[in-house]
């Protein structure tokens, strides 16, 4: 894995550098260092693109916003993990679509957690194949936004649309379930994809596509957990 670190401090390139190799061992990872973000826009220049690009967003020259911005130039899903002191600074990220954020010195477990999803995020993506009129039709399973009991069928609701196939709704579970953790049994009838939880109400939970999901009473904790147990592991 090739790692960017971008920081207009020498010593906390090195003390990165070392974190993120401690923890993977320099055969399974090789960070390049750039002292500020133009260093790093002039090696996109020239074709080299990282797997990720920690970086730091107070820096003189060209600070981490617009060294961000610039990357998104280049690419538009590279992870980008922001280094700060400042976690107040952090929410201006969201709009160049940073993939984490670390706070100033390093906590070393917050790193393993961000290099482990990282990792997730670099694998070929799960996708579920489903059996439609006698076709398969294959969906990555991040576009799941959920699955609902309908009769003897399951309709399963994806970001570009939705499709509805003969089965039980345990079995979509289980298929489901063994692609991705990410998705919780929020109602006897609805299996939802946390990633795309918009907002938690009493009794119901909003989509991000503007639909909403009942959640049984019996299951309404257990929702709220598994989702809070989500965004501190994503930072989302």
């Amino acid at each position: 894995m090739k790692l960017a670190i971008v920081d207009d401090e020498s010593v906390f390139r090195q003390e990165t550098d070392k974190a993120i190799t401690t923890l993977y061992g320099r055969g399974e990872v090789s960070c390049f260092h750039y002292a500020d973000g133009k260093e790093l826009i002039s090696g996109l220049r020239t074709g080299f693109m990282p797997d990720a690009v920690f970086l730091d967003i107070e820096m003189k020259e060209m600070n981490g916003m617009e060294t961000a911005r610039a990357i998104r130039s280049f690419s538009a899903d590279v992870p980008i993990i922001f280094l700060t002191s400042h976690t107040e600074m952090a929410m201006d990220g969201y709009e160049v679509g940073a993939f984490r954020f670390l706070k100033k010195p390093m906590d070393h477990e917050k790193l393993r957690e961000a290099l482990r999803d990282l990792e997730n995020k670099l694998k070929v993506e799960e996708k579920i194949a489903l059996r439609v009129d006698g076709e398969d039709v294959i969906y990555p399973i991040s576009s799941l936004i959920y699955a609902e009991a309908s009769n003897n069928s399951v309709r399963f609701v994806f970001t570009d649309g939705d499709l509805t196939t003969r089965m039980k709704l345990n079995d979509a579970i289980k298929l489901i379930d063994g692609l991705s953790a990410d998705f919780f049994k929020c109602h006897r009838s609805y299996h939802i994809n946390l990633a795309h939880v918009y907002k938690l109400g009493t009794g119901e939970v909003s989509m991000d596509n503007g639909d909403i999901v009942p959640i049984s009473r019996g299951l309404a904790s257990g929702v709220k957990k598994k989702l809070f147990d989500y965004i501190r592991r994503t930072g989302r």
